[in-house]
């Protein structure tokens, strides 16, 4: 009784036409269910499109199924489409689930205007409790979205099994007198508890499987165990005593930084000298390189000197000549029969000892040269 007539005032305050009253679910009124439905369903989300088409027992059937999967997937709320077939006073309990989810957004959506001015005056704690509830509706919206995008998935196998469901419940509401389904219900429960038997069987013989396997398993432990105590009594002991050869060991290793002291010092000393020694060939062999520029210079000014005297005494020799037929002094060599041996071994005399003494010349200046190198390179040294 209560609950009609909060149905009653819900659905006269949600803005239903038509009037309701509490006589009018005293018998099954199915028409007036489903009109109630079909306006529930349009109020909540316009965009659904059902049909409101009930002549025929198969239409009732998937009218009830269409606004169940509707609300069940859209607001999350379950409704027992046996209740809403009955279209008594159980169909007013499952449609008052859905007219009070409307009935609450209404007034909450009425508060919100009234108290849209005193927002601003929340303090910072309700600030913060708001925003942890936010973050665990998100997490629940998520959560919730998740599991429906996989029960979703399943909607095709699913379908098929909640209609054979339905068909059945239909056939034991008709024949309420018959035993046949009772009887598969009743074979039905004992296969599933058999099923249930065998897997508890199972569970059993995994349990003491696993227990033999914790026992092993403690046994290796305690073992292993016992071998690490072992063995760091053992690491202990041979850390405090000192080996025998550790006193030759140390004795070794400071003659080797010594040793490795002396290498480096000798290495360093070997690698100064070495560079000095480069050093010093290559200012000789510059300086070489510079005494033999000076003496093919030298060579070249001799030749060059000794090639001129020559031109010089072919001159003075053709002067000579001249001098002899047309001199001033009117005196002459030789006699008029012609030049003798005399003459002649005494004019070449004269110009192989001039020769000569230009080519000593040139040679002691070669010598002086050489010397003064020498001796310049040797003082350098």
């Amino acid at each position: 009784f209560r609950e009609l007539r909060n149905f009653c005032e819900i659905m006269r305050s949600l803005g239903y036409q038509r009037p309701i009253s509490m006589d009018n679910f005293r018998k099954p009124n199915f028409e007036l269910v489903a009109d109630i439905l079909y306006w529930l369903v349009q109020r909540y989300d316009p965009d659904v499109d059902i049909s409101d088409d009930i002549d025929d027992e198969d239409d009732r059937v998937h009218f009830i199924k269409s606004v169940a999967q509707v609300f069940s997937s859209k607001a999350r709320i379950n409704l027992n489409t046996r209740k809403l077939y009955q279209a008594d006073g159980y169909a007013v309990k499952e449609i008052l689930k859905v007219a009070s989810v409307l009935y609450k957004a209404l007034n909450v959506t009425q508060v919100d205007e009234d108290d849209g001015g005193m927002m601003a005056d929340y303090n910072l704690s309700s600030k913060v409790s708001q925003l942890k509830s936010a973050r665990g509706s998100a997490t629940e919206i998520i959560e919730s979205g998740t599991k429906l995008f996989d029960l979703l998935g399943k909607e095709t196998e699913l379908r098929q099994a909640r209609e054979k469901a339905l068909q059945f419940l239909d056939s034991i509401s008709r024949n309420l007198d018959s035993n046949a389904e009772q009887e598969y219900i009743e074979k039905c429960i004992r296969d599933i508890i058999a099923q249930q038997e065998e897997n508890v069987d199972s569970m059993e013989k995994m349990v003491l499987n696993l227990e033999s396997d914790e026992k092993s398993l403690e046994s290796k432990i305690q073992r292993r165990s016992v071998e690490l105590e072992r063995a760091e009594t053992r690491i202990k002991n041979i850390r405090n005593v000192r080996p025998a050869f550790m006193d030759e060991y140390e004795r070794l290793e400071k003659q080797l930084e010594r040793l490795y002291e002396t290498y480096l010092e000798k290495f360093r000393n070997l690698d100064y000298l070495e560079h000095e020694l480069d050093m010093i060939n290559k200012t000789e062999q510059e300086r070489e390189e510079l005494y033999q520029k000076e003496l093919r210079d030298v060579r070249t000014k001799h030749e060059q000197q000794r090639i001129q005297d020559m031109h010089d005494d072919d001159d003075d020799i053709g002067r000579g000549s001249f001098n002899v037929g047309g001199g001033s002094d009117n005196q002459a060599y030789g006699n008029l029969a012609g030049p003798d041996e005399s003459d002649s071994d005494e004019s070449g005399d004269g110009l192989i000892g001039s020769q000569e003494g230009s080519e000593e010349g040139s040679g002691s200046e070669e010598e002086d040269l050489m010397e003064g190198g020498s001796s310049g390179s040797d003082h350098d040294f």
